[in-house]
């Protein structure tokens, strides 16, 4: 992959919207920060610990959780493991942050959606190595992130509770 892509594709990328041209260079010459993946392929697994955030620059990645719990005809299986998707990542999308932060255990896996995916991991030390006003700068958008992911959960949330209360009612 040229620079000249990776320069494309980051410019693209809501996220870096704040950063200046100089900036963002000091990013996209750190060539070890970008990663090509294929279909299928896996970027972590659920129980890995993380250390790394991606950014999703080209393609689609899929977020899934390891279940224990199968229902088959009426049956409730408890030894039987499967993958339930919980979200599709586009460009612009930032995983993984938790674990990045947190130095835990990765709570869901991570898997190329698309012909390909591009993505940017973002550890820490690369932060560390940054400007003070450029991690400011990331510092502000990945908690705009949180802020984001934490509302839609929130939202999710109370949308269960309504179709909880909504089922209970019309049984009852």
């Amino acid at each position: 992959m040229v620079e000249d892509s990776i320069t494309k594709f980051v410019n693209t990328v809501p996220f870096f919207k704040g950063f200046s041209d100089a900036e963002k260079e000091k990013l996209i010459i750190r060539t070890d920060c970008f990663e090509k993946y294929r279909q299928e392929d896996v970027i972590f697994k659920q129980g890995e610990i993380g250390d790394t955030l991606f950014l999703v620059l080209q393609g689609k990645v899929a977020l899934t959780r390891l279940g224990t719990i199968k229902v088959e005809e009426g049956r409730v299986s408890l030894k039987e493991e499967f993958d339930k998707k919980i979200t599709t990542l586009e460009p612009g999308s930032i995983f993984g942050e938790i674990s990045m932060l947190t130095e835990s255990r990765r709570n869901v896996s991570a898997r190329v959606e698309s012909e390909q995916a591009v993505v940017m991991k973002v550890t820490k030390k690369l932060i560390d190595s940054l400007g003070h006003h450029t991690q400011i700068k990331f510092h502000r958008e990945l908690l705009l992130s949180l802020a984001t992911h934490l509302d839609a959960m929130n939202s999710q949330f109370v949308d269960l509770q309504y179709k909880y209360d909504e089922d209970i009612k019309s049984k009852g």
